[in-house]
C-alpha cells in the first residue's frame, strides 16, 4: 500500500503541514475524503503509509474526525473485479484501520456518507442508470436492488458500527438526485493525476452541493 499510494500520502502530509504552520500545533483536524480519498485517508490514519515524520506523529493526536463521501470501503468476494488490485482489501484487513480501532481506541469520530439516489439498469434509456449499472456490476457482482450515487453502491459506502452512516436521498434545496461527483475525469488523468477534469453543469447535484453539505457537515 505505502509504495502504490505514496503520492496520496505525501499530499495528505503536505496539507497537514500547512495546517500546523498556519493554525499551530494544537489545531483540531477533520480528514475528509471523497471516493478513493476516503479509504486512502483511512489507510493513513491506520499507519499504512509507514510515515515517521514529525507531521505524521503530530497528526495522529490532532486528527479528531474522518468523513468519507461516496467511498467504496470494501471489495466483496462477489465483485467481478477488484479495481484497486488488492489495495482496498489490505486496508480492510488491517486492524489499525478498522472502525472499532479508530473510534473506540483512538477516539476519532468516523462518519461515512453515501447516496441511494440512482439505481443501476442496463435495460434503460436513462444514461445515468446505464452508467450506474456499468459501475455497480463490477463492484458487487449483481444489479438486483442495487442503488447508490451512480458510481459507488450504498452497500459499499458504509463501515460497520461504531462508525456513523449518513444516507443521502436527495438535495434538501432542489429535490435533485445526489450523484457521486460534479466532474468527469478525462483520459489523460491516467498519466497525470493532477490534470483538470471536465466540470458538469452547476445544477448537477453531488455530495458537495448546497443543500447536501448541510446533511453531513455536523459530523466534521
Amino acid at each position: 500500500v505505502y509504495k502504490t499510494l505514496s503520492w496520496y500520502f505525501d499530499a495528505i502530509e503536505t496539507g497537514l503541514a500547512e495546517i500546523f504552520a498556519n493554525d499551530g500545533p494544537d489545531a483540531e483536524i477533520c480528514l475528509m475524503g471523497h471516493s478513493i480519498g476516503g479509504w486512502v485517508a483511512r489507510a493513513y490514519l491506520g499507519g499504512l503509509s509507514r510515515s515517521s515524520t514529525a507531521v505524521y506523529q503530530q497528526a495522529q493526536h490532532r486528527i479528531k474526525s474522518l468523513v468519507t463521501l461516496g467511498t467504496p470501503h470494501s471489495s466483496p468476494e462477489s465483485a467481478l473485479v477488484d479495481q484497486t488490485r488488492g489495495l482496498l482489501r489490505e486496508v480492510e484487513e488491517a486492524a489499525t484501520c478498522a472502525p472499532q480501532t479508530l473510534v473506540e481506541d483512538r477516539g476519532i469520530r468516523v462518519t461515512c456518507v453515501g447516496s441511494n439516489s440512482l439505481e443501476g439498469k442496463f435495460l434503460s434509456t436513462n444514461v445515468e442508470e446505464l452508467v450506474a449499472a456499468s459501475s455497480y456490476l463490477p463492484l458487487v457482482g449483481r444489479l438486483d436492488n442495487v442503488v447508490g450515487d451512480g458510481i459507488v453502491p450504498t452497500e459499499l459506502a458504509f463501515l460497520d458500527s461504531p462508525a456513523k452512516a449518513v444516507m443521502i436521498e436527495k438535495c434538501n434545496l432542489t429535490g435533485e438526485k445526489v450523484r457521486h461527483s460534479h466532474v468527469l475525469p478525462t483520459p489523460w488523468k491516467l498519466w497525470d493525476g493532477a490534470s483538470a477534469s471536465i466540470s458538469l453543469p452547476d445544477n448537477f447535484c453531488w455530495y458537495g452541493s448546497e443543500g447536501v453539505v448541510s446533511q453531513w457537515a455536523s459530523y466534521i
